[in-house]
């Protein structure tokens, strides 16, 4: 495992703040090959445990953010106290702060066609002097990926956020993420969600206690037998911390 990695179940997590992560981005737009960006959660950690070739996927990531409390509350387990939280929906209005400041051009690919326009429209209407400079949604035949492919590289996108759902977007960007032309790619899950405003993000206290996990619980109660996935994670870090 690389220095400054954690190793949980095998996946190495960078130990790096937010701002940390943000000054890697920044310098891989500027200068740097393509960078892949994985925003891993306990569900995504139990899956890949279990599965070799999604471990090694997330593992040749150019950097692993801890998303989710779970992934922070296994640090301590492995050692490493009070990592800072960086999530996929933090990291993406981060970045859309610094693309304004900066004058990055950025491009949001998946979900439904009517999700991710208003999060393109929104992203503008929040960041003044944002440079979106396209949208496409996540439905296309394989057949597609060419034009798809085209059509990213022909916008000049410095930084694409990709939501086909985990792990789908991650292999995607894995496999065509240079053919983009873009400098950086994130898979961001459901972040066009809460950025269109379709889904609203836990208040503040349920997200500095760790706890959004509930809150998305309560108000989706359809995501319970995914939700397992967070107390399997803990029983297996426990037992290889034990």
């Amino acid at each position: 495992m690389m220095a400054g990695k954690i190793d949980i179940l095998g996946l190495g997590v960078d130990a790096q703040s937010m701002a940390e992560i943000v000054d890697f981005i920044a310098e891989r737009i500027k200068n740097g090959d393509f960078a892949r960006i994985v925003t891993l959660n306990a569900e995504i950690a139990y899956r890949a445990f279990g599965d070799p070739q999604m471990r090694e996927m997330v593992n040749r990531a150019d950097r692993v953010t801890p998303d989710g409390s779970g992934i922070v509350w296994a640090a301590g387990r492995y050692g490493r106290q009070n990592l800072e939280r960086v999530s996929g929906i933090d990291l993406m209005q981060e970045l859309l702060k610094e693309a304004t400041q900066r004058g990055w051009k950025v491009f949001f690919f998946g979900g439904q066609e009517e999700i991710v326009l208003a999060a393109a429209q929104n992203a503008k209407a929040c960041y003044d002097g944002l440079n979106v400079v396209g949208y496409r949604n996540g439905y296309f035949a394989e057949e597609e990926i060419p034009s798809i492919l085209a059509e990213i590289k022909a916008s000049g996108a410095d930084l694409i956020f990709v939501g086909l759902g985990a792990p789908k977007q991650d292999f995607w960007l894995e496999q065509y993420g240079e053919e983009t032309g873009a400098k950086v790619g994130i898979g961001v899950g459901g972040s066009f969600d809460v950025l269109s405003g379709k889904v609203r993000r836990a208040p503040r206290f349920f997200q500095a206690i760790g706890a959004e996990w509930l809150w998305r619980l309560v108000r989706e109660p359809w995501r319970f037998k995914r939700m397992l996935a967070l107390p399997r994670f803990m029983r297996l870090v426990m037992k290889e911390t034990r």
